[in-house]
């Protein structure tokens, strides 16, 4: 039987990036009882001067705690926290719930998901998707994979994170929608800025497109968005390139291994690498448009 979790929880949170630090800082308000721990020490920093507790490893992070929630980059960086004598899985008592909230490929999720039973742990693939904003007003959309029983366990720290929350399904599914997500907002950030450049060069006035398009049939968040940082010239991550690089490429490796044709999105993807080759500083996905403009 699954060890019942209480309405305030201990909670071990891991990776204070861009989102997780002000996730974490949610959790807080909500009155969790909250240990951080970041691969870079800076980063932890904020948590120390307000009294929260920061772990050396992911293993301390999981000692004791009713739950641990992981955001970090990547499927090795998932792996790096998990696996190992300094991983959560060393750390986390039987009963403890781990919830993965990075984007990464289900395929992971699952391996993750089937070590952790094995030592009478429980896992839930939960990804996010609202940015940084939604992250820091705590108005995310959370997308569950795994466990009825547990999901339902983590809708206190869920609600504190977020405001759409919902059971997708069994393990990896949280991932695989987050994925199909991000493959038609990337799809659609790419195409957006191609209509934006054919506009600009045939000659309509840049005031003109943004009183137009956002209020047509063209209208998305992303048109607005590669519209807003253009007219400000702001290129600085927010969703970067190489996040947007590598979702785009899980999903179009999900799709390959499962025997899916996506006509669009491998070009899309091949397109995007070559953007993402030419280097440079550190550069939001936006600032796609501002390549093919020159």
């Amino acid at each position: 039987m699954c060890r019942r979790l209480p309405a305030i929880m201990r909670v071990g949170f891991i990776g204070l990036g861009v989102m997780g630090r002000y996730m974490a800082e949610n959790l807080l308000r909500a009155g969790h009882e909250v240990t951080v721990h970041n691969r870079t020490k800076d980063a932890t920093e904020p948590f120390r001067a307000k009294g929260v507790d920061v772990a050396a490893t992911p293993k301390e992070a999981a000692q004791g705690q009713d739950a641990v929630i992981t955001i970090v980059t990547a499927d090795a960086a998932v792996e790096a926290v998990t696996f190992g004598e300094n991983g959560t899985l060393a750390g986390a008592q039987p009963g403890t719930l781990l919830i993965d909230m990075s984007t990464i490929a289900p395929g992971t999720s699952r391996k993750v998901a089937a070590a952790a039973r094995e030592r009478g742990l429980r896992f839930l693939d939960a990804p996010v998707t609202g940015g940084d904003v939604g992250a820091r007003e705590g108005t995310l959309t959370i997308m569950v994979g795994g466990e009825a029983e547990d999901f339902q366990a983590a809708m206190p720290l869920f609600e504190a994170m977020g405001r759409r929350i919902v059971h997708v399904g069994g393990t990896g599914l949280g991932e695989t929608l987050k994925l199909a997500g991000n493959l038609i907002s990337g799809l659609t950030l790419m195409v957006a800025a191609e209509g934006i450049r054919l506009a600009l060069r045939e000659g309509v006035p840049q005031e003109k497109i943004e009183e137009v398009l956002p209020q047509s049939s063209a209208a998305s968040f992303e048109l607005t968005k590669l519209l807003d940082r253009y007219r400000q010239d702001a290129w600085e991550p927010g969703f970067s390139v190489a996040n947007r690089l590598k979702d785009l490429r899980l999903a179009v490796e999900m799709a390959a291994a499962d025997g899916v044709t996506l006509p669009i999105a491998p070009h899309a993807l091949r397109l995007l690498q070559d953007y993402s080759d030419q280097g440079g500083a550190p550069r939001d996905e936006s600032s796609y448009l501002k390549a093919l403009l020159g």
